[in-house]
């Protein structure tokens, strides 16, 4: 399974009752699964029927779900109106003024304005075969969602492979410096401990020891063998595929750690330029990983 992007669109037109039905799904980047609906009226009772199927096939991202209905035999076209509603607001209306001394008169405009005044559909129509419909073009248009999602996080990973190849590559690097770190860091250490006691008799065990103390100290391998680590698992998680945006986010904040760790902790300004290097490629591959699912 590929890694799958954020960003995705897909888009179902059909034909019911004789009117046009138009389904789309845009995807953008979330850091949770927050979906938004726009539907006619008549539909809005779909709202979470709609929502469930979405979550489903959708991880995480923002998601803008709409269905348009054209006209037909059904869908947009009244055929009655809810008498009942009707009738309630005109008495409810008509008390409101004898109690309170309010004129004025009830006007159609202000009828129409009624939730739900005016009824879509017949109570014979048959509401379960545009239910299954709508819920099977939405089927495919969340298909192409994850279709895109598929092919744009195949390109993110092809990307972000280069770049976690890259970090090794530095890593290669300092590991050939280190060394003469080490050295070059001994020679200043004995130097200053020379000018510090001046005269004074230089013990050289105790100075090894308080080297050896010291280089301890200013150990950088086990950051570079975790931070190795950290990118295998970055590797592995991208030929995994699926939804593994979370988990490459904590993998990025254990690398931003070690790096600066390593910058702390070297003493020296040529692996330290090497640390701000890997620092800076580790805030792109962030950027870059926002947009994985």
């Amino acid at each position: 399974m590929a890694i799958l992007s954020m960003t995705g669109f897909g888009k179902s037109e059909s034909m019911y009752q004789g009117a046009s039905c138009v389904i789309e799904v845009r995807s953008v980047n979330n850091r949770f699964l927050d979906i938004s609906c726009k539907l006619p009226k008549n539909l809005a009772y779909l709202e979470n029927s709609f929502k469930n199927q979405i979550k489903d096939k959708l991880v995480r991202g923002s998601v803008i779900f709409s269905v348009t209905l054209g006209a037909g035999t059904g869908g947009n076209i009244p055929v009655s109106y809810n008498e009942a509603a009707i009738a309630k607001f005109v008495d409810i209306t008509r008390k409101m003024q004898e109690k309170f001394g309010v004129a004025g008169e009830i006007k159609l405009e202000h009828v129409l304005a009624l939730p739900e005044v005016l009824q879509f559909t017949d109570a014979d129509a048959d509401s379960d075969a545009l239910e299954k419909h709508l819920a099977a073009e939405l089927d495919k248009a969340l298909d192409q969602v994850n279709e895109m999602r598929a092919k744009e996080g195949a390109n993110l990973a092809r990307d972000l492979e280069g770049r976690v190849n890259h970090l090794n590559a530095v890593l290669d690097k300092i590991e050939i410096l280190d060394p003469q770190r080490i050295e070059v860091w001994k020679d200043k250490f004995k130097e200053r401990i020379n000018v510090l006691l001046k005269d004074s008799e230089i013990d050289d065990v105790r100075l090894l020891q308080e080297a050896c103390i010291m280089a301890d100290k200013l150990d950088i391998h086990e950051e570079i063998t975790r931070f190795r680590s950290h990118n295998k698992l970055f590797l592995n998680a991208l030929k995994e595929g699926g939804a593994q945006g979370k988990n490459l986010g904590f993998i990025l904040q254990e690398m931003g750690r070690e790096a600066n760790t390593l910058g702390t902790k070297c003493q020296s300004a040529d692996i330290a330029a090497l640390a701000i290097e890997l620092k800076n490629e580790v805030e792109c591959i962030r950027e870059q990983s926002l947009n994985i699912a």
